[in-house]
């Protein structure tokens, strides 16, 4: 709350001492900041490394390797260029080994990310949340009856079944399926904008 005072002075008068004012009050309220925090989220989970991974992951060290071995063997008088190369290589090629996946909500959107490295992002899918035809746990029972043409898994692995959930929209004329962990916010926020399409659940971890 403030009050803004305005003296309006007659500049004909003011050596006469005349004045004039007129006083305005007034009461103003902040907008509600909160409004819009109650409406963002944001959840990260790192990917858990799959068999081919893993693979890629020794595959690049055997090269890191032999790159050291290879230049040692024919340069062996330039081994700190050796490490600058081999330094080069990890910087461009390892980061591409560890996956993180990235989800925030913010005024209705729903926007995924791919995070390589932790520090190469990469937008992979954003859609309306209003837009959902479902978002509901994803069970085994639900895992049989829904049958959809493009699936984005978003989990930490393939075999996690804890706080995941699913959600279905149309894309292209066609049902696409989306699998993440939920978060009590983020279903409270799912709720918010697509109420009648969200199904709640009382054992979220987050």
């Amino acid at each position: 709350m403030f009050f803004c005072y305005v003296i309006i002075y007659n500049t004909q008068n003011l050596k006469k001492g005349r004045r004039f004012g007129i006083i305005m009050a007034g009461k103003y309220s902040e907008s509600d900041r909160s409004v819009n925090a109650n409406n963002y989220t944001e959840f990260t989970v790192k990917r858990a490394p799959s068999p081919v991974r893993l693979t890629i992951k020794a595959f690049l060290i055997l090269v890191y390797i032999g790159v050291v071995v290879g230049l040692w063997l024919v340069m062996w008088w330039l081994g700190a260029i050796s490490a600058l190369v081999v330094a080069a290589l990890c910087y461009f090629t390892w980061p591409y080994t560890n996956v993180e996946y990235e989800y925030t909500t913010s005024s209705g959107d729903w926007r995924f990310v791919r995070i390589l490295g932790g520090r190469k992002r990469m937008p992979v899918l954003e859609v309306k949340i209003k837009d959902m035809k479902l978002i509901a746990p994803y069970t085994e029972e639900r895992k049989n009856e829904l049958s959809c043409k493009k699936v984005y898994d978003f989990r930490k692995s393939p075999k996690q079944t804890e706080d995941v959930y699913c959600a279905v929209f149309d894309e292209d004329g066609e049902d696409s399926l989306i699998l993440f962990q939920c978060t009590n916010k983020a279903l409270a926020i799912f709720k918010y904008y697509n109420r009648e399409n969200t199904v709640d659940c009382d054992s979220l971890h987050y």
